[in-house]
């Protein structure tokens, strides 16, 4: 397998979204929380260094509230790389 092949399985396992819109991704951790990642011309971000993030339970589909982050149950927006980064872990690591 290719450098190429690599980076082409891990986009499509990220479920990522090129479109300038809507770009972004979600992912499915083994917790079984979803979060989506956007930062596409109409999501709440600044395009270049802020990103919208959200959080579901992958099988009910009802919003969970990430530690950490308030009452948000549902889309949190204007956040910076290191609150992105901070969202997704503490996702990954939370009890649904």
């Amino acid at each position: 397998m290719t450098n190429t092949d690599n980076i082409s399985d891990t986009l499509s396992r990220l479920n990522l979204v090129a479109d300038p819109v809507n770009r972004g991704f979600t992912m499915t951790f083994k917790n079984r929380v979803t979060v989506s990642i956007r930062w596409g011309n109409f999501n709440y971000s600044d395009r270049k260094t802020t990103a919208e993030c959200a959080a579901w339970n992958a099988d009910t589909h009802d919003w969970v509230r990430v530690p950490d982050f308030g009452d948000y149950d549902s889309v949190i927006g204007h956040l910076n790389t290191d609150d992105v980064a901070k969202f997704m872990y503490n996702a990954s690591t939370m009890t649904l």
